[in-house]
């Protein structure tokens, strides 16, 4: 019976990654090495699978919903999976989707995970804090981290630039004239959460303005929640900002519907700018002004990276953040107007 690609991996002390690149007579390898894979594959009577003699490769693309907070069948994160699909499908790749949870073993999901055919494997890793990347110590395989980064991350990370697009949303907000910006941030604690509130923080303190605790609010990610979150926040009668940037579109919309059943007019007494630019985004009354996300980019750009480590490119660690855009739509009131008709 013929061994597998990653068996026979394991016999000659190499990843299955190389071994496949042999295969696909991909760039890259040594002729030394091709020459090992080669009688090795003859001495343990290796057979390429069909994918392989067709010049495919496989890739593991891991979603963990450690809680299911943040990362849900949302068109956000669709579209991140889509941006992945067709990147591989273009490049002549195959993608085997596995969710891990954190509602069992996850040190045994993810070896179940890496048993499976893959040369390479994207985490997105929204959901994952710090602590939790120890789970990758026994993956055997180039892995590219999705949507989060720590300083102290030993992987290649592809992210949105979290914290220049809550910069801009908030420099925003300033040059419409506002001056008491609040934000209302999620009460779950990932990286992107933690970059926009020092990207809010930034340009506050770029434009003199003291952040005010009393202007910031946590509220859930999930709608619902988020949604009776404002609603216990304004029964207790607050102090309220003007303005609001909030860590997503989800929260936004939340928080707005909140505002406008105690009587708030958005934006002509509250002032909003969520970030992700979700379709639902469009169809809101008054519709939101956020930041845009490309989201399929985001996708693509991990594949890129991954390719580049299942090549065995020599380079650094890498940090990939993608920038956003601001999208303005009828959620802001311009102040400036406001104070030349006075």
């Amino acid at each position: 019976m013929s061994i597998s690609a990653k068996e026979l991996a394991a016999k000659i002390h190499l990843s299955p990654a190389t071994v496949s690149m042999v295969f696909n007579n991909r760039s890259g390898v040594s002729e030394a090495t091709k020459r090992l894979v080669l009688e090795a594959a003859k001495k343990y009577d290796y057979v390429p699978s069909k994918s392989s003699a067709l010049g495919k490769w496989t890739i593991q693309l891991v979603v963990y919903q450690k809680h299911a907070m943040v990362v849900s069948d949302t068109p956000f994160f669709l579209q991140v999976i889509e941006g992945v699909i067709q990147e591989c499908s273009e490049k002549n790749g195959m993608v085997n989707i596995s969710y891990l949870t954190g509602s069992s073993d996850v040190q045994q999901q993810i070896k179940n995970i890496s048993s499976m055919s893959g040369e390479g494997m994207i985490l997105l890793a929204t959901e994952m804090n710090r602590g939790d990347f120890g789970i990758l110590r026994e993956v055997g395989i180039p892995v590219i981290v999705l949507d989060c980064y720590y300083d102290d991350l030993d992987y290649d990370c592809v992210v949105i630039n979290n914290s220049q697009g809550a910069y801009c949303a908030t420099d925003y907000l300033v040059r419409m004239g506002h001056r008491r910006i609040g934000y209302l941030h999620s009460s779950v604690s990932i990286s992107n959460f933690a970059e926009r509130a020092a990207g809010y923080q930034k340009a506050l303190e770029a434009h003199g303005i003291p952040v005010n605790p009393k202007y910031v609010h946590c509220l859930s990610s999930m709608s619902a929640q988020g949604y009776q979150d404002m609603v216990r926040i304004l029964e207790g009668k607050p102090e309220l900002a003007d303005a609001y940037f909030a860590d997503n579109d989800i929260i936004a919309a939340a928080a707005m519907k909140a505002f406008q059943e105690y009587g708030y007019r958005v934006p002509e007494d509250i002032s909003i700018v969520g970030f992700d630019d979700m379709p639902l985004c469009d169809i809101m009354n008054p519709p939101l002004s956020t930041m845009r996300v490309d989201k399929r980019q985001l996708g693509r750009w991990a594949v890129e990276c991954l390719l580049s480590r299942m090549n065995g490119t020599k380079h650094g660690k890498l940090k990939i953040a993608l920038q956003t855009s601001l999208i303005c739509r009828e959620s802001v009131l311009d102040m400036r107007t406001c104070e030349e008709s006075i």
